[in-house]
């Protein structure tokens, strides 16, 4: 088996069309569509469009779904209007083949104590868990026909968050982004997870970790990058260079 590189939307480019150009250059097979950009969005891009990109190009898009939707809120109609934001996304984005929507398992709000952070969902971490396992089985049956997996991301992992991340193994047809930098600045808590449920990553994001920042160049800090993209190649990823600049992800794939 192999794997597939991709990369992701960069600040500093202006449209779609800049990061597909340079992802063309650089011989990468797919730009992860940053949704938070506003030139990333549906009504400023039609499907046609995206494809004759795609074939022009010879690239494919992933999907990076904005970063603050909150799939564990506990106001029901938060979380369906985030539900349906999904599904419009989703729809939209079938149209020019995208197999893979990344989404994100957020923390919440906390409170600011004099001597620490209590977090709302760990607090109440049974219904955090309920209310997130339920928008994902709402979100799976939306992506599933459309031939699109959902793959929940690592941020930065409480022990609660971790709780949800072994419940949702079991979940069929949900799937994980390893993302190795958030992992390493959480003491590697999702390596257990992932190395124990390989079938379950699908998708992976690519950064060093310095023990300070995550989304550094590769083989500038302290993470196995060799191991985890044999373990990319191992179980068919795709795989993001997720650096942050241009020149960082130029010296990240001449490393790889």
């Amino acid at each position: 088996m192999t794997c597939k590189f991709g990369m992701p939307t960069l600040i500093e480019k202006d449209t779609i069309l800049d990061n597909v150009i340079l992802c063309n250059e650089l011989e990468l097979d797919f730009v992860e569509l940053n949704m938070n950009l506003p030139y990333c969005m549906p009504d400023k891009n039609n499907p046609e469009k995206m494809l004759k990109l795609m074939e022009e190009y010879n690239i494919n898009f992933t999907l990076h779904f904005p970063e603050e939707i909150d799939f564990g809120c506990f106001y029901d109609e938060i979380r369906h209007a985030n539900i349906l934001l999904f599904n419009n996304m989703a729809i939209w984005a079938s149209k020019f083949r995208v197999e893979k929507i990344n989404i994100h398992l957020n923390p919440g709000i906390y409170f600011t104590l004099p001597e620490e952070k209590v977090f709302v969902y760990d607090r109440h971490r049974e219904i955090f868990i309920e209310k997130f396992i339920d928008s994902m089985i709402k979100i799976i049956d939306i992506a599933k026909p459309l031939g699109i997996k959902v793959c929940v991301e690592n941020m930065k992992v409480h022990d609660f968050m971790e709780e949800a991340f072994r419940k949702m193994a079991s979940i069929d047809d949900l799937y994980f982004t390893w993302d190795v930098g958030h992992d390493a600045m959480s003491n590697y808590k999702m390596k257990e997870i992932y190395l124990k449920n390989p079938h379950k990553v699908s998708h992976m994001h690519l950064h060093d970790y310095n023990g300070n920042s995550d989304h550094q160049i590769l083989f500038e800090g302290i993470i196995p990058i060799k191991e985890r993209v044999k373990f990319a190649e191992e179980n068919n990823l795709t795989v993001v260079i997720e650096t942050k600049t241009e020149e960082a992800l130029r010296k990240s794939i001449e490393r790889l």
